[in-house]
Parts: structure tokens; sequence; C-alpha cells
């Protein structure tokens, strides 16, 4: 047995020392895979597998510096406000695009010599290219859509859902940028359709349909009332788009934000279908004089990506009103839970009176008293120490002294914090008494159905 073993091992030491590391694992070359066609990657490792993985990161490697060095190139068409995410977006989407053509390369050798393993692997450069052509077109087609469908939607006023499609638009450039990158990396020559689309043409588009975005005055302006009742007529504006031929389109569902001019939010609505919007609102004095009064109709933008809304923030339109004299007035006392007087808070309230245009007497029959009280509290504890939070309340009631008939009431509220004083607190919330602008007019108001 011995006698036919030996012979047997001799062989195989001697094919062990003429066997040879392989021409291709040197000069990274081979004649069934020229260049032209193909890109080569070489592995080589103690361990199979792992001459396996080196040879297809290999070929990955080489995709990954010819990709980088076309993205250079296309970097330069970037508009310079759009470049950085864009960008951004191509770095994370290189990576994903290269695992891709992974799966595309083949092992087509493994040789194994003197422990060592030495693996070929090969990209074909003509296929692959196919597909990534196959895919562009895809992208292109999808693209084509969106944009057809943006622009369908700004015609007949759906501003967001143009919008919508236009982000979706935008969204598929940084593919399409890499692709295009691997397509001229692999075959060497460029694209058919890379200028159809490019992101700052799909950004100026979109900013184009904002920037002809408007809002205007209906009806409703400059009426006259009293201080503290409503408006005879609703405020109507209307929010609209000037498209390319100067037609205006009614925009539909836009958020519009309506405010007294001192800043006071009244409410938050939204356009109907024909672009208008429509607010019933309680007069009261928003300027230095009390007999003038300004609503502002804004433009909402929260719905909108942070990129366009610096194109919207500042649109508005305005509604003026007058406000008729009035021979009202009130005697003021707010005063603590024992009954003392708090000068400051009553000062606080006959500045409100006389900020709606009326006056204030000790001696007259229309009587606003005002109490305080704490409507909640608790303590923070903080690195500092102990922190105390009141939240305090002033509840004014109108009362007619001949009568003695209460006409309204209303509350006003504030809050305070201090470090280690509950009362410090609580006189910290009632110096920061706020009240509603309009419903204090209409609680105001409500003295004249006892004249």
């Amino acid at each position: 047995m011995h006698k036919f073993l030996i012979p047997i091992l001799i062989c195989m030491m001697n094919l062990n020392l003429f066997a040879q590391v392989p021409e291709w694992s040197k000069t990274n070359s081979h004649k069934k895979y020229p260049s032209s066609k193909y890109l080569l990657g070489i592995g080589i490792s103690d361990d199979k597998t792992t001459a396996v993985e080196l040879a297809r990161a290999d070929v990955a490697k080489q995709i990954q510096v010819k990709i980088e060095s076309e993205l250079e190139i296309i970097e330069q068409e970037i508009s310079a406000g759009d470049q950085t995410s864009i960008k951004s977006e191509i770095t994370s989407k290189t990576k994903s695009s290269i695992s891709e053509t992974i799966e595309g390369i083949e092992i087509k050798e493994i040789k194994a010599v003197k422990g060592k393993y030495y693996a070929l692997a090969v990209l074909n450069k003509q296929h692959f290219s196919a597909g990534l052509e196959q895919e562009m077109d895809n992208i292109i087609s999808e693209t084509t859509k969106f944009i057809d469908a943006a622009r369908e939607q700004a015609s007949i006023g759906n501003i967001f859902n143009a919008l919508d499609n236009y982000i979706s638009a935008q969204n598929t450039i940084p593919e399409f940028f890499i692709k295009r990158a691997l397509y001229t990396a692999l075959s060497g020559t460029g694209y058919g359709n890379a200028n159809e689309y490019s992101s700052a043409g799909i950004l100026a588009e979109t900013r184009a349909l904002l920037a002809g975005i408007n809002i205007k005055v209906i009806s409703g302006d400059n009426q006259t009332t009293r201080a503290g009742t409503t408006l005879k007529e609703p405020l109507v504006a209307r929010v609209f788009y000037v498209d390319k031929n100067r037609h205006e389109v009614g925009v539909k569902w836009y958020p519009v934000i309506v405010k007294y001019s001192n800043g006071e939010t009244i409410s938050k609505i939204s356009s109907a279908t024909d672009g208008t919007v429509k607010t019933n609102v309680v007069a009261a004095p928003t300027g230095a004089t009390t007999q003038k009064g300004t609503i502002v109709f804004t433009l909402g933008f929260s719905n909108l990506p942070d990129v366009f809304r610096d194109d919207l923030s500042k649109i508005q339109t305005f509604f003026s009103y007058n406000i008729q004299e009035s021979d009202l007035s009130f005697s003021v006392m707010v005063a603590n839970n024992t009954g003392d007087e708090l000068p400051d808070l009553t000062g606080l309230v006959t500045t409100w009176i006389n900020a709606n245009g009326f006056k204030t007497d000790p001696d007259a029959p229309l009587i606003i008293n005002g109490t305080v009280s704490v409507s909640s509290e608790k303590i923070v504890d903080s690195p500092a120490g102990k922190q105390y939070f009141v939240e305090a309340e002033m509840l004014l009631t109108l009362t007619d002294k001949n009568s003695r008939e209460q006409l309204a009431a209303i509350t006003a509220s504030g809050k305070g914090l201090a470090l280690g004083s509950r009362d410090a607190a609580f006189q910290k919330a009632l110096g920061k008494m706020k009240i509603s602008k309009d419903k204090f007019a209409a609680f105001l108001q409500a003295a004249n159905r006892s004249h």
C-alpha cells in the first residue's frame, strides 16, 4: 500500500512546486476579458471567501473612483442655491448605487497557489450600461409625469398638489445623476437625454409658481362700527396664482392667518375652491389712535418645505375699519382676595379701557370689578433650587350700578416663575396679565345693553 502512496505524494509535491501565480493577478488583464468590454478586479487571500470578496471590492472601488470623477463635472451643472441638498443626496445614493453594481460582478476564476487564493472578478460594461440606460429612461419618464402633473395642478389652483409633484420630480434628480455618472464611466459616452431636466430647472419652475401666488382684498374694507361689535360685513379676500398667460387662478385650500395689526391672531382659515377666504371680525383699536383698526391677512407657509418658505413669508393684504366714538365711561377697581386694591392691575385695566376709546370715571354708573386668584401652581426642582411656577387669573365683571345687573364677565391670565418664593412667582404672574383684544372689546360693548 505504501508503495502506491509514495509516488502519488511525490507527484502532488511536484505539481505544487510548478504551480504558477496566475498571470492576470500580476497584469490586471485577461485575454478573455479585454478592458474595452470589462472591468477586472483581483482578490488575494489565505481564505477563499475573502479572496472573492476582495475581488468584488476591487471592481467596486474602480467604479467609485470613476463615478466621483464624473460627479465633479455634474456638480458644476447644479445651481449654487441647490448644491448642498443635491450633493448630500448624491453622496448617500452613491453607496447604494455601487452596491447594486456589485450584483452584476461575476467571479470568473479562482486559483489556489501555495496556500493562497487568487480570485478574478469581472463586470461586463456593455451589459451593465444597457441596464443603466433603461433605468435612466425610466427616471426621465417618471420625472416627466411629475412635471406634467405639477403644471396641470397649478393650472386649476391646486398649489399644494403641484408642489408635491415638483418635489417628487426634484427627488428623482440625485438618482439620475448617479446613474448618469456610472453610465458615462462604464460606456465612455454620455447619456442622450441628460439635459432634458435639471435640478436647477425644476427648482426655478417651482419658485416661479410660488412667485405668482398673492392675496388681495375683495370686500369688507373701510367699514365703521363701535369698538367691541362685529363688523357688519365679513372680510373677504382671495388667494390667487397668476399663470404664464397673466390670468388669475384661485388657489384652493391655502392656509391664511388673520391677525390684528398688533400681532394678535384672530383665526386661521383655508381658502375655498375659488380661492376666497371669509371671516367675521370684532372691531378693536389696533394703532396709536382709538378710532382706527387694521386687520392683516397673511399667507401661511407651515405646510411648505423650508427651502420655499422665504418665497411666501411676507405676502399679505390689509383691511381697515373706523371706530365710532363713545360717551360711555367706567369705574374700575381690581382687588386681591381680601378686598385690598391692587393699583397696578387697576391701572392696567384702565389702560385697556382707554385703548378701546372709552373713558374711566370713579363715579361712572358702569362698574368693572376685578379679583385675582391662583388657577394652578407647581414646584419645579432645578440645580439652583426649588422654582415656583404660578398661573394667576383676573376675573373682571361689568355691572350696571343702577340696575345692579351683571352685564358681562371675562378672564385675563398671567404666568410667573421665581426661585425659592411662591409669592414672588405670583407677583410675576400678576405683572404679566394678558387678555384677548377682541374679547375685551366685546366685554366693554356689553355696556350698551343698559344704555
